[in-house]
């Protein structure tokens, strides 16, 4: 299996498929270059999304973040070419959280 079939079966895997991930693994599926980093076992279309959130929620003024959808796809793909470790994810008890929000530094 490529990395690309790889996010493809993790889609088409997820009970609950919203628009926003719609969109964001339809980008994740056309950007090229990507296929070896697809393939990260320790990556998931779930735990992109948590990391996404999070990223909106330290951005949110009054609980409320406009973000730009190019500003998610580059912080899907940033998940994506990180390590856990590097973008501040801990695995506890079979759930993955996001660490401090200060380790959350976007550098793309």
């Amino acid at each position: 299996m490529d990395g690309y079939e790889r996010i493809k079966e993790l889609y088409l895997n997820l009970p609950n498929k919203d628009n926003a991930l719609i969109k964001i693994t339809t980008f994740l599926m056309k950007t090229k270059g990507m296929n070896e980093l697809y393939l990260n076992e320790e990556k998931n279309l779930q735990d992109m999304m948590r990391f996404i959130r999070e990223k909106a929620r330290v951005q949110a003024v009054n609980n409320v973040a406009v973000i730009d959808d190019n500003e998610v796809y580059k912080m899907a793909l940033y998940y994506f070419s990180k390590s856990n470790e590097e973008i501040g994810f801990n695995k506890l008890e079979n759930d993955t959280t996001v660490a401090n929000s200060e380790q959350l530094k976007l550098e793309i």
